[in-house]
């Protein structure tokens, strides 16, 4: 019963040691998850708005409303 005491005595701060660290480990990735999830949503909704800006000041959309031919002027 001695002998069962004295590992148990020894055995007691290493649990209370990982359950520390399995307690930090939790907090630690509960709280970055979520922001790195966040921070990615907001720089994809920033790139989406640069998308957005480049094609509305494209010079593609001129190009393709530019009448060369005069078809637009045409009437069959």
């Amino acid at each position: 019963m001695d002998k069962l005491t004295e590992l148990i005595q020894e055995a007691k701060p290493l649990y209370k040691q990982r359950k520390r660290q399995k307690t930090m480990t939790t907090m630690v990735l509960g709280l970055s998850l979520p922001m790195i999830f966040t921070i990615s949503l907001f720089q994809l909704y920033i790139s989406g708005s640069e998308v957005y800006i480049a094609l509305e000041n494209s010079t593609l959309q001129t190009k393709l409303l530019e009448d060369e031919f005069g078809l637009l002027g045409c009437n069959y």
